[in-house]
C-alpha cells in the first residue's frame, strides 16, 4: 500500500534549466539546439517511456491531445481542438480532433482511429509503462472521423490530467502494416517535429516538422537531446559550449552557471515534489498527534534556505500554484513550530521521544 503523504512538503520551484545566451550556430541556413538531459532513451517505442522528459519530447513528435500550461493553470489543445464531457452521463467525454492535420513523411490525416488505436497501445503494448495513463478509461470509440468518445470506469473529473500531455497518438495504419516494426520503421507522427534518430542511452534527434500549424521560423531545425546523467559532466558541457542548454541543475551549481558569461540559470515552473510520508497502519505513524508533531517539527523554510538556496518553495499540500486542483485555502496549515511539537510528542504518550529510521529515495534534482 501506498503510504500518505505527510503534512509537509516542498516543491522545487526550478529545478533549473541553464541556457547559454549566445547564438546556437552563428553562420547557417539552419539552426541546431542541443540540451544536455538526466533521463535514459527507452528505445522507440514512445510507449516504453514513463518520464517527464519523454512524454514532452513524444508529444512534440509524434503528437498529444493537449497539454497543461503550468503557468496559467489551464488545459491547452493540441491535436484536440476541444472536449468536453456528456451532460446526461459524467463517464462519458468527447474529444473533437483538429481538421487537417498531416502526419509526417506521407501526409495522412489525424483521424479519430488513431486515438482509439493509442489508448489501445498504451494499455497492451507489451512494453508499455503507461498503462495507468488509460487506467480509467473503460472503452474508446471513433463517433466519426474527428470525435472520440471515451467512456470512463466511473465520473474521472481530473480525466484531462491522464490523457493530456501523456496518451501519446501514433498511428493505427502504420501498426496494421508493420506491427510493432512501426516504431523503427515509421515513426511518423502529427507533432511540431520529426524523430530522426535514437541512440538508447545516449541521445535523441529531432528536426522540425515544417508544415505544422503555427510553427515558427525561429523554432530550431534541430533539436539533439543528449544524456549526461552527472550533474558536474552536465553543467561542464554546457561551460564548454558542448550543449546549449542543460535542465535539471541542482541549485548549488547554479551560482557557477550565473558567475559565467553569456550564461544564465532559469528557473521554471516544478512538479518536482519532496515530502516525508508516514504510513498511519504501522506504530508508531497510526497515532495522529505523532504525525501532526513531525509535520510541526520541520522547518521546511530553513531547507528552502539552505539546502535549496531559495529556489524551491514549501507547499501547505500535495500541490502548488499551476498545478490541476491547487487552492491556496488548503487546510489544516501546520508551520514551524518546534515547541508544538515536543508537546504533541508527549500527548501522543511518548515523552521520551521516538526513534525512527528516514529512508530517501533518489530525487532527481
Amino acid at each position: 500500500m501506498r503510504p500518505p503523504r505527510a503534512l509537509w512538503r516542498l516543491r522545487a520551484i526550478a529545478l533549473i534549466v541553464a541556457v547559454m545566451l549566445a547564438p546556437c550556430i552563428a553562420e547557417a541556413s539552419e539552426s541546431t539546439v542541443t540540451i544536455g538531459v538526466v533521463n535514459d532513451f527507452a528505445g522507440w517505442d514512445p510507449y516504453a517511456d514513463s518520464t517527464a522528459q519523454m512524454y514532452m519530447i513524444w508529444c512534440q513528435t509524434y503528437g498529444c491531445l493537449g497539454t497543461f500550461n503550468t503557468n496559467t493553470g489551464e488545459y491547452e489543445p493540441l491535436l484536440a481542438q476541444s472536449w468536453e464531457s456528456d451532460k446526461n452521463d459524467s463517464r462519458i467525454w468527447y474529444f473533437h480532433l483538429r481538421h487537417g492535420l498531416k502526419r509526417h513523411h506521407d501526409g495522412k490525416e489525424l483521424t479519430a482511429d488513431d486515438v482509439v488505436h493509442s489508448i489501445d497501445r498504451a494499455k497492451h503494448d507489451p512494453h508499455t509503462a503507461q498503462a495507468s495513463n488509460v487506467q480509467p478509461v473503460a472503452s474508446a470509440q471513433a463517433i466519426d472521423k474527428y470525435t472520440v468518445e471515451v467512456t470512463t470506469t466511473e465520473p474521472t473529473a481530473p480525466l484531462l490530467d491522464y490523457l493530456f500531455d501523456r496518451l501519446i497518438i501514433t498511428g493505427k495504419d502504420l501498426f496494421d502494416k508493420y506491427g510493432f516494426a512501426a516504431d523503427r520503421k515509421a515513426p511518423y507522427g502529427w507533432g511540431p517535429y520529426v524523430v530522426k534518430d535514437i541512440a538508447i542511452g545516449q541521445r535523441m534527434v529531432l528536426d522540425k516538422n515544417s508544415a505544422w500549424p503555427g510553427i515558427k521560423s525561429e523554432n530550431p531545425d534541430h533539436i539533439v537531446f543528449i544524456r549526461i546523467q552527472e550533474d558536474e559532466p552536465r553543467v561542464t558541457a554546457l561551460l564548454n559550449g558542448e550543449v546549449q542548454i542543460a535542465t535539471a541543475i541542482p541549485p548549488h551549481l547554479a551560482q557557477r552557471i550565473d558567475a559565467t558569461s553569456g550564461m544564465k540559470a532559469v528557473g521554471v515552473p516544478s512538479v518536482e515534489i519532496m515530502f516525508l510520508a508516514m504510513n498511519p497502519h504501522f506504530p508508531p505513524w497510526n497515532n495522529k498527534k505523532l504525525r501532526q508533531a513531525a509535520a510541526y517539527a520541520i522547518d521546511r523554510e530553513a531547507i528552502v534556505k539552505s539546502v535549496f538556496q531559495s529556489r524551491a518553495e514549501a507547499l501547505d499540500g500535495p500541490i502548488g500554484p499551476g498545478q490541476y486542483g491547487y487552492s491556496p485555502d488548503v487546510k489544516p496549515k501546520y508551520p514551524y513550530d518546534p515547541e508544538k511539537a515536543k508537546q504533541l510528542v508527549k500527548d501522543a504518550g511518548f515523552p521520551n521521544g521516538v526513534d525512527v529510521n528516514l529512508f530517501a529515495s533518489r530525487i532527481v534534482m
